[in-house]
């Protein structure tokens, strides 16, 4: 198999959520071609070229059930379903160019203190506005304040002007504390866009009310929280983060997360691989042997972590370690060559020693 990209790493360099991405595997849009050892999505070089497509065929108006249909059905005339959703787009951009012909003469007018008073006015109708493109248009060219911006997340349930609004969120000095204020507010779904606010504003002294909503009923604010958690990448929410190891709960954001927060998370995990769960354990050698990739200073103290779960009662954890192990270069040999001896591990542990050293 040629190069690979984890979701994590397909969501940081497109900008996509990894939430869309599993969206687009549940629904069979975007299957990942292989998983790896712990089970988690690997995207190939085909994946990537089939969600330029996604992507492309959605920028021109199509429902995801008609990307999937024009993707999989060589019938399907998507010339014509092409034609009809670029006159409907043509139709709304002639509509935003007159209402910006409005805006200009009324911006050259000399009565500014009115032009600020129907800008306001014109602004709100456009974030309540039924068409999500022109919510969508309006977030990202809004000079709406916070509170006008918080509003309209708290109404809006189209995905692509939702992520639009935390974006522009994330970029007002002081959503910060406006945000804190209403993580506990009672719709999961505002809850969770908060939570990639904080996230997306990147400060350290926001992770421990970020931390505080993995304990949320909703597992979809839980997500939030971990890839929020993930951006902070603060070393004091690692304990949390391990905690969610082996549960079910978004593995791959988890994973990830850990690997962000890295060498401070190995104190953790060395606790982790004693858990009594064998996906627990798994996913803390999986997550040791990634970190140590990252930084390899840390390959002797990962070696030292790994190293015992070559004798650990499950299968799946013993090799997910002796893969992990392999990633370490001269620190990871010794306890390769230990491996030798389990006739399960010796095939794949001949293999990773007969690599040149690192």
């Amino acid at each position: 198999m040629g190069r690979t990209w984890r979701i994590g790493e397909v969501a940081a360099r497109t900008g996509l959520t990894p939430r869309t991405l599993r969206h687009y595997d549940e629904l069979g849009l975007l299957v990942p071609s292989a998983r790896s050892w712990g089970d988690y999505r690997l995207y190939d070089e085909a994946d990537l070229l089939r969600l330029l497509q996604v992507q492309n065929l959605k920028a021109l108006g199509l429902s995801l059930a008609e990307i999937a249909d024009a993707l999989a059905d060589p019938e399907l005339d998507a010339g014509a379903t092409l034609r009809s959703h670029l006159a409907h787009l043509e139709d709304r951009i002639a509509a935003e160019q007159a209402l910006a012909g409005r805006l200009r003469a009324l911006a050259e007018s000399s009565d500014r203190t009115w032009d600020d008073v129907l800008s306001a006015i014109e602004l709100t109708q456009r974030l309540a506005h039924p068409d999500p493109a022109v919510r969508l248009r309006a977030a990202l060219q809004s000079p709406a304040s916070t509170p006008e911006l918080l509003s309209a997340l708290a109404g809006e349930h189209e995905p692509g002007v939702r992520d639009t609004l935390v974006w522009a969120l994330a970029h007002r000095p002081d959503a910060a504390a406006a945000v804190l204020e209403r993580l506990d507010d009672p719709d999961p779904a505002l809850r969770a866009a908060l939570l990639r606010v904080l996230g997306k504003l990147g400060a350290a002294e926001h992770t421990g009310a970020v931390t505080a909503r993995l304990a949320d009923p909703d597992p979809a604010v839980v997500a939030a929280a971990v890839q929020a958690l993930g951006r902070l990448a603060a070393p004091e929410s690692s304990p949390a983060l391990v905690a969610l190891l082996g549960t079910g709960t978004v593995p791959d954001d988890v994973l990830d997360a850990l690997v962000a927060v890295g060498p401070p998370a190995l104190d953790a995990l060395a606790d982790a691989v004693c858990s009594p769960s064998a996906d627990a354990r798994a996913a803390a050698a999986e997550a040791v042997g990634r970190i140590s990739a990252t930084a390899p200073g840390v390959a002797a103290r990962a070696a030292g972590v790994l190293a015992p779960l070559l004798a650990d009662a499950d299968a799946t954890v013993r090799l997910t370690a002796l893969v992990a192990l392999g990633d370490l270069g001269a620190e990871g040999r010794p306890a390769l060559r230990t491996a030798l001896a389990d006739p399960a591990l010796a095939g794949v542990a001949g293999r990773l020693l007969d690599r040149p050293p690192t």
